[in-house]
């Protein structure tokens, strides 16, 4: 595609950041990633209403802090040794009254420490730090937003961290928000789940991520006590193990892979990982 979009805007399109960083032209990003930018000055209305059906508006800001932020989660690594979670929120066509009218009704939904970081025309993260938001809370709120917008989307509730690697764990809930069915919002290990069982190089990274660090008593331990429907009671007589120990064995677990196996979801998860694995 971008190839036929160089043709039709030759020299006035560039893929050069440098370049199109600039407030003379008009950024967008393709479905592979790659980003490039358009002269304002001979992109015409009809133009930019079909750029954006074909590609996502990348959003410029003018605060500092904002662009910081988006700069840090588009590296390959980027540690934050304070707690996170982030809340993905991505939307059909919006157009610019109606996005500037959202961000506005985010900043008063979430806490005051959150940062909204606008990503593209249609795509936005908020980064909670001090305090998250109930999950009730997020599922009336996304109700109210289609319903009072007349829009529809689809969100995913992040993993809380107490740190760590924000920029991949920003580029894995970011993968993970793509394949939820629209109109709906997901927590963050049934979106890693499906994604598992999807995306190969996906599936590879969360296995060399969560399961190969693990030693054969951890692995050992998550198969036995899926296979035994969460029972802890019947997982320490299939291990032969008093009740204690097998506790400390999960919140071991828990504590190397920060995924509770205790409950469904990310027992469901690391299951799927090891079989995979």
């Amino acid at each position: 595609m971008l190839q036929q979009l160089t043709v039709l805007f030759k020299d006035h399109l560039s893929t050069d950041p440098t370049v199109y960083c600039t407030d003379k032209y008009t950024v967008y990003q393709l479905a592979d990633g790659l980003r490039f930018g358009v002269e304002n000055t001979i992109l015409t209305t009809r133009e930019a209403d079909l750029l954006d059906l074909l590609a996502e508006r990348v959003v410029t800001s003018s605060s500092d802090q904002v662009t910081s932020w988006r700069h840090r989660l588009e590296r390959n690594q980027a540690e934050e040794p304070s707690p996170f979670r982030m809340i993905h929120f991505l939307f059909e066509q919006l157009d610019e009254r109606t996005s500037e009218d959202l961000q506005q009704l985010l900043y008063s939904f979430f806490h005051s420490s959150s940062l909204i970081i606008p990503l593209t025309a249609n795509r936005l993260v908020v980064i909670e730090r001090e305090e998250t938001v109930p999950e009730e809370d997020l599922h009336d709120f996304f109700t109210a937003l289609q319903s009072d917008f007349l829009i529809d989307g689809k969100v995913l509730i992040g993993q809380q961290r107490k740190s760590g690697d924000i920029a991949t764990q920003f580029r894995l809930e970011q993968a993970a928000l793509r394949e939820i069915p629209l109109l709906h919002i997901e927590r963050f290990l049934p979106a890693l789940t499906r994604l598992v069982l999807l995306s190969a190089e996906i599936r590879h990274e969360l296995t060399q991520r969560f399961i190969t660090p693990l030693e054969y008593e951890s692995r050992e331990t998550i198969h036995a006590f899926c296979r035994a429907n969460l029972n802890v009671s019947l997982t320490a007589k299939h291990l032969f193990l008093h009740r204690n120990s097998l506790q400390y064995r999960l919140d071991r677990l828990t504590e190397q892979t920060e995924i509770d196996i205790r409950s469904f979801e990310g027992a469901t998860f690391l299951y799927t990982l090891l079989l995979v694995a």
